[in-house]
């Protein structure tokens, strides 16, 4: 047997209303808890891998464009609809009735 080991590399962006510098980097981290980071390491364990530290940083790259406002709202909207499935998933029971 061997061990495989590598990174998984997840590109991220989210919108924030402009405010301080600090305020909008806290903002931009807000929903990257630890809850979500053990959530991801539980997914990726059930699917066979070792996940070690999990973690994010979000840095500001640009004022906000029309399209590139669409296109997050559009994939965050789609995701908040299809995340019940994937949590469902997780949440299967079957039962036998005697």
């Amino acid at each position: 047997m061997q061990i495989y080991s590598g990174k998984l590399v997840i590109d991220l962006a989210t919108i924030v209303e402009s405010d301080e510098e600090k305020v909008m980097k806290n903002n931009a981290h807000e929903a990257l808890s630890s809850e979500l980071m053990q959530e991801l390491r539980v997914i990726l364990g059930a699917a066979g891998y070792l996940a070690g530290s999990v973690g994010a940083t979000l840095e500001k790259v640009e004022d906000v464009n029309t399209n590139d406002y669409s296109m997050i709202k559009s994939y965050v909207k789609q995701s908040k609809k299809d995340v019940h499935r994937v949590y469902n998933k997780a949440n299967r029971a079957t039962f036998r009735i005697e």
